[in-house]
């Protein structure tokens, strides 16, 4: 069986995986910062490869800021994510569309400070509690592909 493939590319503004705009100034880095997670713990997984190949079957991994509170020296960021099936399916009507593996995934964490750095640690530990989680849902989907 190859490799389960899982796209990574956030360079296409109207198809952003990584959405880091309620950080504000900080959304870049706190793209790059997602990418990077999922990046990393993708390419350890068994069977799993975040290098694209010729018909590479796999999946999507959205991450997304859904709230972020900078006050009383703390940081505290949530981040939300769904995993999708990749290449797009097409549906009955002929159309590209996602195929959705999960909902309503998430996690929180808080980061001492209030700097950008904070911000970058907190979104980082919540992206590393969450990427492991997406692996066996993952392996478990693929054969019935």
């Amino acid at each position: 069986m190859p490799a389960i493939f899982v796209d990574t590319d956030n360079s296409n503004p109207k198809e952003k995986l990584y959405n880091g705009v309620k950080a504000g100034q900080s959304a870049a880095k706190v793209e790059d910062k997602m990418q990077a997670v999922v990046k990393k713990i993708i390419d350890k997984a068994a069977g799993f490869t975040t290098t694209k190949f010729n018909n590479a079957k796999g999946y999507v991994i959205r991450l997304e800021i859904s709230k972020l509170e900078v006050a009383d020296h703390k940081t505290k960021c949530t981040l939300s994510g769904s995993i999708v099936r990749y290449p797009k399916g097409v549906t009955k009507k002929g159309a590209k569309g996602d195929e959705m593996l999960s909902l309503g995934w998430g996690g929180s964490a808080t980061a001492d400070g209030t700097s950008e750095g904070s911000l970058l640690d907190c979104v980082e530990a919540v992206a590393e509690s969450m990427v492991p989680k997406s692996v066996p849902v993952m392996t478990a989907d693929y054969p019935k592909r």
